[in-house]
C-alpha cells in the first residue's frame, strides 16, 4: 500500500469483477431511462394542454432549485428529515460518478487520478458523514412512518424502500472496513465509520487472506444491490426522484386562485372530466408526482371534519388507475372514474387551497376537483342537496338567496351612499357583494365601510346593476353560469368610469382581480378592504382611536391569505385598533378554512365536528374577547358554529370593518 493517500480503483476486486460493473451498470441505466420512457408514455396519452409550458428554460432552474434547495419540503421536521436524507444521497451519488470519473477518465485517459491527496482524504469523510446521515434519516423516518399517530402508508413498499437504501449504504460502510482492516492506511480515520468497522473487524482476529475473501463476496452484494437499485427506481417508490421534478416542471405558472375558463363554452359538447381520456398530460403527471407525504390531508379541512374526501387517496387512486392502463388499453376492462373516485369526495371539496399550499409536489387539487364537478354539473346534472336552488336564484334574480334584487341597496337607504351615475368619475367603485347586501349580519360591513370611505373623503359609488360574480357556481363547476353572470357584471362595469374597484369579501376580491380578466373586456384593478384600509391609515388619512382594552384574534379567509398572500395588512390594520392581537395556531397562509367555500356554503354539512364548529374551538382557545375577520362568508359561518356550540355570550365575532368603523371619532363615525 502506497504512503500517499490515493484511491485504491477496484482493490482486490478480480477481472471478471470490473468487467461486471460496467456490463450490468450500463444494463441499469438502460431499464432506468426504459421505465422513465414508459412512464413518460403513460402521461402523453393525456388530452392536449391547453396551456402548454412556455419558458420551459426558466422553469428547469426553477425545478432544479426547489429539488436542491428542498425548501417547500423543509417547511415540516418530516420534510427537514427527507431534506437530509435527499443530500445525503446527493452527495454519495457524486462520490460514486467522481470515482468513475476518477479511474475511467483519469486513470485511463490521462494517467493521472485526480482522487488523492488533501483531496481524496476530504471526499472520504464527507462521504461517510453523508452516509451516516442517509442512515439517521432512514431510521428516524422509519420510526415515525410506522408510528401509529402518522396516519402514512407503511405497507411493503416502504418496507422495501426503507431496507434496500438501508443495505446499500451498510454494505458501503461494510466494503470499506473490510478494505481498511486488510490494508491498514495511515489515513484510516478521515473514513470514521470505515474506520470503526476495521477495528472492530481486526478485534476478531481475521486474518487478511480472510478480509480479501470477505471483501470480494460483500463488494460483490454491494454492487449487485446498488445496480439493481438504479434499474429498478421507476418501479418503486422512489420513482418520485424523477417523477416529482417532472410535474413540478409541467405545473401551470398562474395565479392560485384563478381557475382556467372554458373557452367558447357554448360550442362544447363536453364540459370537464368525466373520464380518464379527458385528464391532460399536465394532470396525469401531477397524479404521479404524488409522494403520499400526507401533507394535503393533514391540512385538508374536510378531512377533520369527517367527510369522505381524502386528498392523498383521490390523488393516489387516480394514479393507481393511470398505471392500470400499462397493462390494458381497453377502457372498458378498466375501472371508471366514477367508480375511481366517489361523488360525495368531490363535493366535500371546500377548494380553501390548504392541499395545494402544503403540497411539495406542487398538485393544485382544487382545480383537478372542479373539472370533475363540471361534468357533475353540467353534463350529469347532478348537485348536492340545497345547491340546485341557489344556483337557480343565482341565475334567475342575480343572488343566490332568490331575494328581491330591487332591495340590493336596502342595507344602505339612510347611509345617503352615492350610486354610480355614467359620465362621472369615481375613485373607487365599492362592489359590495350578495353577503353584505342580503344578509342581515353582514350588511354591518357594508354599512361600516361606508362610513371609514366617508371619514376619508373617497369618492365612490356604489353600482346598483350588481349581481352575484357566479364565484361560488363555478368552484362548483356550473362554469356557464359563471361566465354568464360575468360578462354581465363586466358590461355593467364599463358604463362607469372609475380607477379601480373596492371589496370587503375575498371571494369577490379573488374572482375579480384573478378571474374576471381572463375576459377580455375587464381592465380595473382591485383591491380588498383589508389593504385599502391598511393604506388609509398609512396616509394619515383614516382618523382612528384605539380602543383600549379590545383582545382580538384574527381569522385568516382562506382566499385573501393563502390564495392571494394578502397577511400583513390586516393584522396591522388590528393594530392600530386593538390593545392585543393574537394569533391562532393556524394562521396566515397555514389558517384553517371557515368550510363556506367551494359552494359548501350552500350544502348542509352543520354539526359539532363541521369545519366552523372546529374552526371556532380553535379561535376561542386563545382566550380573545373577540374575533376578528376580514370575510362576510367566515363571519357567517362562525356564527352559525357559535349558535351550534350555544356559546353566543361568550366572545363576539366581528368584521375588521367594523371594528375601524367602531373606532372612528364621534364626529366621523357619525357622517
Amino acid at each position: 500500500m502506497t504512503d500517499h493517500p490515493i484511491r485504491p480503483a477496484f482493490w482486490n476486486v478480480p477481472l471478471w469483477g470490473e468487467i461486471g460493473v460496467y456490463v450490468l451498470g450500463f444494463t441499469a441505466v438502460a431499464l432506468l431511462i426504459a421505465g422513465i420512457l414508459r412512464n413518460r408514455r403513460l402521461w402523453l396519452r393525456g388530452a392536449e394542454d391547453p396551456h402548454p409550458v412556455k419558458d420551459r428554460r426558466a422553469r428547469l432552474f426553477s425545478v432544479i432549485a426547489d429539488v436542491f434547495t428542498q425548501k417547500k419540503i423543509r417547511e415540516t421536521s418530516a420534510g427537514r428529515l427527507h431534506a437530509v436524507l435527499a443530500w445525503g444521497f446527493f452527495l454519495l451519488f457524486c462520490g460514486t460518478a467522481l470515482a468513475t470519473l476518477d479511474w475511467d477518465v483519469g486513470h485511463y485517459v490521462f494517467d493521472a487520478q485526480f482522487l488523492q491527496g488533501g483531496f481524496y482524504l476530504a471526499y472520504k469523510f464527507v462521504l461517510d458523514c453523508a452516509g451516516i446521515a442517509v442512515l439517521i434519516a432512514l431510521a428516524l423516518g422509519a420510526a415515525r412512518r410506522w408510528s401509529k399517530e402518522s396516519g402514512l402508508p407503511g405497507d411493503a413498499r416502504f418496507v422495501c424502500a426503507y431496507l434496500s437504501l438501508a443495505f446499500i449504504v451498510l454494505t458501503g460502510f461494510l466494503v470499506e472496513g473490510i478494505r481498511l482492516a486488510a490494508t491498514l492506511p495511515a489515513w484510516s480515520v478521515y473514513s470514521p465509520i470505515g474506520h470503526l468497522v476495521a477495528k472492530m473487524l481486526l478485534a476478531c482476529g481475521l486474518s487478511e487472506a480472510e478480509l480479501r475473501l470477505l471483501h470480494t463476496w460483500i463488494w460483490t452484494i454491494h454492487g449487485i444491490s446498488s445496480l439493481a437499485f438504479i434499474a429498478a427506481v421507476p418501479l418503486t417508490y422512489y420513482a418520485h426522484v424523477y417523477r416529482t421534478p417532472a410535474g413540478l416542471f409541467t405545473r401551470e405558472e398562474k395565479p392560485a386562485g384563478l381557475l382556467r375558463k372554458i373557452d367558447d363554452i357554448e360550442e362544447q359538447e363536453t364540459f370537464g372530466v368525466s373520464s380518464f381520456s379527458q385528464f391532460t398530460t399536465r394532470e396525469r403527471t401531477a397524479f404521479d408526482a404524488c409522494t403520499e407525504c400526507g401533507r394535503c390531508t393533514a391540512a385538508c379541512p374536510a378531512v377533520r371534519a369527517g367527510t369522505p374526501l381524502d386528498p392523498r387517496a383521490l390523488i393516489v387512486s387516480l394514479r393507481d388507475r393511470m398505471h392500470m392502463e400499462e397493462k390494458t388499453e381497453e377502457a372498458a376492462a378498466l375501472p371508471s372514474l366514477e367508480e375511481t373516485v366517489s361523488r360525495d369526495a368531490l363535493w366535500s371539496c371546500t377548494t380553501c387551497g390548504a392541499c395545494s399550499r402544503a403540497c411539495p409536489a406542487g398538485i393544485s387539487l382544487p382545480e383537478i376537483i372542479v373539472n370533475m364537478r363540471r361534468h357533475l354539473a353540467l353534463e350529469a346534472g347532478d348537485f348536492p342537496e340545497g345547491v340546485a336552488n341557489a344556483l337557480e336564484n343565482t341565475a334567475s334574480v342575480g343572488n343566490p338567496w332568490g331575494l328581491d334584487p330591487y332591495e340590493r341597496l336596502d342595507w344602505a337607504k339612510d347611509l345617503d351612499v352615492p350610486v354610480a351615475e355614467s359620465g362621472v368619475h369615481y375613485d373607487v367603485l365599492y362592489w359590495v357583494g350578495c353577503a353584505a347586501s342580503y344578509d342581515r349580519r353582514a350588511r354591518k360591513i357594508a354599512r361600516s365601510m361606508v362610513r371609514i370611505l366617508k371619514a376619508t373623503g373617497v369618492n365612490f359609488a356604489v353600482m346598483a346593476e350588481e349581481r352575484c360574480h357566479g364565484e361560488f357556481a363555478r368552484r362548483l363547476g356550473e362554469e356557464y353560469l359563471y361566465q354568464t353572470a360575468a360578462q354581465e357584471n363586466i358590461g355593467n362595469f364599463a358604463q362607469y368610469d372609475f380607477d379601480r374597484i373596492l371589496t370587503a369579501c375575498p371571494h369577490c376580491f379573488n374572482t375579480l382581480k384573478n378571474e374576471y380578466p381572463s375576459f377580455e373586456d375587464f381592465r380595473w384593478p382591485v383591491v380588498s378592504h383589508a389593504v385599502f384600509i391598511d393604506e388609509l391609515m398609512k396616509a394619515g388619512s383614516l382618523p382612528y382611536v384605539k380602543s383600549e382594552g379590545l383582545s382580538a384574534v384574527y381569522h385568516d379567509p382562506c382566499y385573501l391569505a393563502r390564495i392571494n398572500g394578502i397577511v400583513a395588512e390586516p393584522r396591522s390594520v388590528l393594530n392600530s385598533v386593538c390593545t392585543v392581537l393574537k394569533s391562532p395556531a393556524e394562521s396566515g397562509e397555514r389558517t384553517l378554512c371557515c368550510g363556506a367555500g367551494g359552494g359548501q356554503m350552500w350544502i348542509d354539512r352543520h354539526g359539532s365536528n363541521s369545519v366552523n364548529v372546529i374552526r371556532l374551538k380553535d379561535l376561542r382557545a386563545s382566550g380573545a374577547d373577540t374575533i376578528a375577520v376580514s370575510c362576510p362568508h367566515c363571519l357567517t359561518m362562525l356564527e352559525s358554529a357559535r349558535a351550534v356550540t350555544r356559546d353566543a355570550e361568550s366572545v363576539s365575532i366581528s368584521d375588521i370593518a367594523e371594528l375601524v368603523a367602531a373606532a372612528l371619532p364621534e364626529e366621523d363615525a357619525s357622517k
